[in-house]
């Protein structure tokens, strides 16, 4: 029959941990010895020491370690460690104590998942009667409705310590419920594969039709298997395939070879025949682990090895693939990746990567819930600059077809770029600072298209980080050599009025603080949080271009509002505020300032004292006559030493 070879695919010659539990006199020590010594000992220990069983003891070559456990109450401490580090829970029974099988539902389970405990769990039934009169039809009906309700419980056996081949099961279905799990990859209720498993045999397919026809020839059928089973197929083990899925799957194979269905099937049957360790051993060989997700082995964790102050970006190669498959999946070149269109690209993924925050609601969308060609670009981009693995793992299931090195850069150290007086960073990430109500939220909205008084998004008051994300053109149509990323992170203050973290700083390119410029308390936070940020930065030695935005613009300004802001700005080297006015949509080319910004790291650096200088200097006396607001506004600074660097005449 094709594809009956196995192999270690656990991947570890670590032994595994088999945890036996249960109540008195259920068999949990004889169970062990029995299966130990291969023979039966009517006069055993209460609780034997830990039996370690040899790899040859087990089909798939991998040795275990089986634990016994004490049913006294006052031992309930080191059950409850055992099975914390258990691998897999074998969970007896008597079947002539049914108050035993109830102890199952009413203590044990609910115990494990108390503790949550997420690991295969086999309920073994002890029968006392060497005639073996409990067959194997009746524990399946006294223990379907525990099975059902828990199903964390991968199956029932009937053991007896005379009947060694029993035995022996018990302990390799354990092993094999951990190396082969039934859960991940097939739902028991409906008789199906689960999505997931779907999914990561859809890429399996796909990456074996190396003609790219939908089909899988002979020639392809073989490799297949060579790759996942070192056995080549033959002949007759085709025909067998061939005639089996004629009469059982029509639909599954054709005079050219077999479909994506017919190798579902063909999957499926593999459980239905109670060998799922084939249908594990290809994924496993294609780099699947339990989750049924990339095994993290595949990851080369080593390319995007950074400092603080360095990011990651995908290479020329990356993107232009990303554009081609765009193209490829917007069928109708309008566009407007749709919402089923986007569910076709990523079947082969365990899921869509973007279907929770950040990456939720934080690009533009068309109105029917798509995403264009500029939104589309710009999720993978700042997907690759928060979490790279995650862009890696997710290229390789949509089939990246280049060494994933080629996918992405770790950008030049930010000092360095100060140093040489220019960035040349592609995805820009902006902090976003401001008091209260003082228009951050609304900024973020217009940026990725939405109405500016959408609170969608304001996550009901809490203080998580938001972000809009969302590319800044040159012209009209997209150019992949000019064009940049930018990505705007809202941060809102904690409640106790902690700031962000040296380490949470230094990932920012450039920072921008907010205020309502008709709000003079406003403004005079926005300055204190500049101060804060801005001290933070020097002293942990991650220096950033610092923009003041004044809001609201189309309200009337308070008091000398301009002039001041103006002042206060350039006697700490920063440009004068940009007016922007959400509401109106007139946001004064701000994103393309961030950018310049963002490209000369050496401008527009707050000229502050560090706090761990002993000096202390204070903002120019100058500033002091300027108005009663703005006397009010030194004071609150001066425990920030803000100082200006040039004198006025």
């Amino acid at each position: 029959m094709m594809w009956n070879g196995v192999g270690n695919s656990r991947g570890s010659s670590k032994p595994m941990r088999i945890v036996v539990v249960g109540e008195k006199g259920t068999g949990k020590s004889s169970l062990i010895l029995a299966a130990a010594r291969n023979t039966f000992h009517p006069n055993i220990a209460p609780l034997l020491p830990y039996t370690n069983l040899p790899s040859e003891f087990f089909p798939d070559r991998i040795p275990a370690t089986v634990i016994d456990t004490s049913s006294r109450l006052e031992d309930k401490g080191k059950v409850v460690k055992e099975v914390k580090q258990a691998d897999a829970i074998v969970l007896t029974f008597a079947f002539d104590r049914p108050e035993t099988l109830d102890r199952l539902s009413d203590h044990w389970l609910p115990l494990f998942r108390q503790l949550e405990v997420r690991v295969p769990i086999i309920v073994a039934g002890c029968n006392i009667d060497s005639n073996g009169a409990c067959n194997q039809i009746s524990i399946e009906q006294i223990t379907s409705p525990m099975m059902q309700q828990y199903r964390e419980v991968e199956t029932s056996i009937q053991w007896s310590a005379q009947r060694l081949n029993q035995v022996k099961n018990v302990l390799y279905y354990a092993q094999k419920a951990v190396i082969h799990p039934v859960g991940p990859v097939f739902n028991q209720e409906t008789n199906s594969l689960k999505p997931r498993c779907i999914a990561a045999l859809k890429r399996i397919y796909i990456l074996s039709d190396h003609d790219k026809d939908c089909l899988l020839n002979e020639d392809e059928l073989n490799m297949l298997q060579v790759k996942c089973f070192d056995i080549p197929l033959v002949p007759s083990e085709i025909k067998v395939m061939k005639e089996t899925m004629e009469k059982k799957f029509p639909p599954g194979i054709n005079e050219e070879g077999l479909t994506l269905d017919g190798f579902l099937f063909l999957n499926t049957r593999f459980i239905e025949e109670a060998r799922i360790q084939t249908l594990w051993t290809i994924l496993r060989k294609f780099g699947y682990n339990n989750d049924l997700r990339l095994a993290d082995d595949l990851i080369p964790y080593s390319l995007f090895k950074r400092q603080a102050d360095q990011s990651v970006e995908l290479t020329n190669i990356a993107l232009e693939f990303l554009w081609d498959v765009y193209e490829f999946f917007d069928n109708d070149s309008d566009n407007n990746l749709k919402p089923h269109e986007m569910g076709y690209l990523f079947e082969t993924a365990p899921e869509s990567p973007w279907k929770e925050a950040p990456y939720k609601d934080a690009s533009e969308e068309t109105k029917d819930g798509g995403v264009s060609l500029e939104a589309f670009l710009s999720l993978w981009s700042f997907m690759t600059l928060i979490d790279p693995a995650r862009t890696l793992e997710y290229l390789m299931y949509i089939r990246f077809p280049h060494h994933p090195s080629s996918a992405i850069r770790v950008t030049r150290k930010r000092v360095l770029d100060r140093k040489e007086k220019k960035s040349e960073r592609k995805v820009v990430q902006c902090f976003v600072f401001g008091p209260k109500n003082a228009g951050k939220s609304a900024l973020l909205n217009q940026f990725i298209g939405r109405s500016y008084d959408d609170d969608s998004n304001n996550n009901n008051g809490s203080t998580d980080e938001r972000y809009a994300v969302n590319i800044v053109k040159e012209s009209v149509m997209i150019n992949a050599n000019t064009d940049k990323t930018l990505v705007l992170k809202e941060v809102r203050i904690q409640e106790d009025g902690s700031m962000l973290s040296n380490e949470a700083l230094a990932a920012c390119d450039v920072a921008i603080f907010i205020y309502d410029s008709s709000d003079e308390s406003s403004w005079n936070r926005a300055i204190d949080l500049l101060a804060e940020v801005a001290t933070i930065a020097k002293d942990a030695g991650y220096v950033f271009p610092c923009l003041m935005v004044a809001a609201k613009s189309d309200l009337d300004s308070f008091e000398m509002a301009i002039q001041e802001s103006t002042r206060v700005t350039q006697d700490i080297g920063l440009d004068a505020p940009i007016p922007i006015s959400s509401k109106l949509g007139d946001f004064g080319n701000l994103f393309r300032k961030i950018l310049t910004a963002a490209e000369h790291p050496h401008l527009n650096i707050p000229e502050i004292e560090s706090k761990k200088k002993k000096s202390r200097k204070l903002i120019n006396k100058s500033l002091m006559a300027v108005s009663i607001g703005t006397a009010a506004l030194i004071a609150g600074m001066a425990s920030f030493h803000l100082y200006t660097a040039r004198k006025k005449s």
